[in-house]
């Protein structure tokens, strides 16, 4: 504790300003939480990056020429698209989950992406995993795309183009789509770019010397993009992090201390980025289609058909989650109050929720949208929720609950973003 006083110290004497006892509490969370500020990024390639953006706002990588990254994956729109649910490349198709944002998603820390952490990538072995076999393991047999992906955010970016809801269309409407497998439909992707002489130039200054090209020099430009266009370093809870304790006002520093405490926020949301690859099942509420007949969506146990991956969902990071409504999976929240008080309400909250607030979105989605009530499926998921969940173990006092969505809602938001 000697050793925090002095920290604390330091940082007066230098800042000229005056450490509370919050900050005091709070330093010790961060010393051993070890929470950091994220970083600048470095190594940006022009070529590279403008060779990304151009693809990221591009119709032409969807099969119908209909819809880009950016129409799910908006930057005036915090990197989603606002919705509960993101509709597909016809306009009607509704996607069973909702579109997360894009910040900070090529940090280091970041290992697995998608909602059901479907892609993830191993940096010290180099090794994919992915839902198409020719990019996994130690020896891929398309070694040729992976060698030039780097990332999982890089790994991702494949995957939309094959989907035939979000971007790739219906069989028999255009040529991507009737590819038979992922290779054939990467192939005719690329093929499809390289026909045009913008692209041409493009794809020659970001990769000079390179003989052939493939889908991962695509995937790698996405992500450079991505990497440098997204970065989120300079949120007030950044510019604590370095030193600046007056960046944050007592009743942020008093939500960090929740956070980290009683909120038990830190079990899923950690490290520098404060959540991203954790995964648990918090008995979120089912919004929409799902992934059966039931209208039901299982997460992780959808990709991966092990039991304990029921109803178990990605921890999403937490820069500028005042800016990417609505939350969770399904999208079933419209605000940051309302998440608090799912956590704090347990596994009541699952029977309790209010899905009032979605018939706003009625005329979106030509009709109501499925709202899961079936006693079994609720006891299903409730049975297999996290401990912290099922345990009812976040009790939060009203001015807590204020001071921990003051923390998430201003303290995690960049200017920049804003």
């Amino acid at each position: 504790m000697k050793i925090l006083y002095k920290i604390l110290l330091a940082m007066v004497l230098f800042l000229g300003c005056y450490a509370s006892n919050n900050d005091v509490e709070l330093q010790n969370y961060i010393n051993r939480f070890r929470f950091k500020a994220v970083a600048k990024p470095t190594g940006m390639n022009r070529d590279i990056f403008n060779l990304g953006k151009k693809i990221f706002f591009d119709n032409e990588i969807s099969g119908n020429r209909n819809i880009s990254c950016a129409g799910c994956h908006d930057p005036k729109k915090g990197t989603g698209d606002g919705l509960v649910l993101s509709l597909g490349e016809d306009g009607k198709t509704i996607i069973p989950r909702n579109s997360p944002a894009l910040f900070n998603l090529d940090h280091p820390e970041m290992r697995t992406l998608f909602w059901d952490g479907r892609v993830a990538y191993d940096r010290r072995g180099e090794v994919y995993t992915t839902p198409s076999e020719v990019l996994n393991g130690d020896y891929p047999e398309r070694w040729d795309i992976t060698d030039e992906l780097g990332s999982a955010l890089a790994a991702q970016a494949l995957f939309p183009i094959l989907s035939h809801e979000e971007m790739r269309g219906a069989k028999g409407t255009n040529e991507i789509a009737d590819a038979k497998t992922d290779e054939e439909a990467w192939k005719r992707v690329m093929a499809r770019l390289l026909d045009k002489s913008e692209y041409q130039e493009l794809f020659s200054k970001a990769f000079p010397n390179v003989v052939e090209l493939n889908i991962g020099h695509v995937g790698n430009a996405l992500a450079h993009f991505q990497k440098f266009e997204f970065a989120s370093y300079n949120t007030p809870w950044d510019k604590y992090l370095r030193g600046q304790i007056q960046a944050l006002s007592e009743a942020e520093k008093r939500g960090a201390i929740v956070f980290a405490t009683s909120g038990r926020c830190i079990v899923c949301h950690g490290q520098t980025l404060l959540g991203g690859n954790a995964m648990a099942n918090i008995a979120a509420p089912q919004v929409g289609p799902g992934k059966d007949i039931h209208h039901n969506d299982q997460g992780r146990f959808e990709f991966t058909g092990q039991e304990r991956h029921r109803y178990v969902f990605r921890a999403p990071p937490l820069r500028n989650v005042a800016l990417t409504a609505p939350y969770f999976h399904s999208g079933a929240y419209q605000k940051l109050e309302d998440v608090v008080n799912h956590y704090a309400g347990g596994l009541k909250s699952l029977d309790d929720y209010n899905s009032r607030w979605l018939d706003a979105f009625d005329d979106i989605y030509a009709g109501k949208l499925f709202v899961e009530t079936n006693h079994y499926r609720l006891f299903r998921k409730k049975e297999v929720a996290h401990p912290v969940m099922k345990r009812n173990m976040i009790n939060l006092t009203d001015t807590q609950k204020k001071d921990l969505v003051l923390f998430l809602k201003k303290s995690l938001t960049d200017p920049k973003f804003k």
